[in-house]
């Protein structure tokens, strides 16, 4: 009996190796795809010759309603309105929708605190290049049910709404007017 333990250990743990050594071989080409997408990403993106103005200026016809005070307000109260979603969500063991609401309530908030709204200089995310990513994270919303399991169920309205408010709010912003004093005056 002791024999037949030790083949069947044995044999376990082989087969735990070769498990082992495949996974690793699985996540060894995984990062080599991803590493490969991401070159390919970045490569297009240069030669799109996106920007930090790309997106603001996408709209420069539309009438601008939003000054970048007031878009710092609205850009408060999304951060406030994913973090009582996700945690309502949360409360209701819904983890993706949760997940969803979190990662959006922490780009707003963390591009937000790094914006120059003012045009100063002083933070280093200038209020054009924030409108460009304004519509990264509309884009984020709008895949999030998408991402995490939730895109059939009416919890995804709630994304899908805040994404097409955030298309509006892009649209509806002057971007120049958060530039700093001396690109305004050589802009005009």
């Amino acid at each position: 009996m002791p024999e037949r333990s030790k083949s069947t250990t044995e044999r376990t743990n082989e087969v735990l190796e070769d498990a082992a050594n495949r996974v690793n071989d699985i996540g060894d080409r995984i990062q080599s795809s991803v590493s490969e997408m991401n070159r390919e990403v970045v490569s297009r993106f240069k030669r799109m010759n996106v920007g930090e103005a790309t997106v603001p200026d996408a709209f420069r016809n539309a009438p601008k309603l939003i000054s970048p005070k007031l878009h710092s307000f609205l850009d408060a109260a999304v951060t406030g309105y994913f973090l009582v979603l996700g945690g309502w969500f949360a409360s209701r063991r819904r983890k993706g929708a949760a997940t969803a609401a979190f990662i959006n309530a922490g780009m707003v908030a963390t591009v937000s605190a790094l914006t120059d709204y003012e045009g100063t200089g002083k933070k280093p995310i200038s209020f054009k290049l924030h409108g460009t990513l304004d519509a990264i994270q509309a884009t984020t919303a709008a895949l999030g049910p998408v991402l995490h399991g939730f895109a059939g169920k009416r919890d995804a309205a709630f994304f899908y709404g805040q994404a097409a408010d955030e298309v509006g709010v892009i649209a509806l912003t002057d971007w120049d007017a958060g530039m700093p004093a001396a690109r305004r005056r050589r802009a005009a």
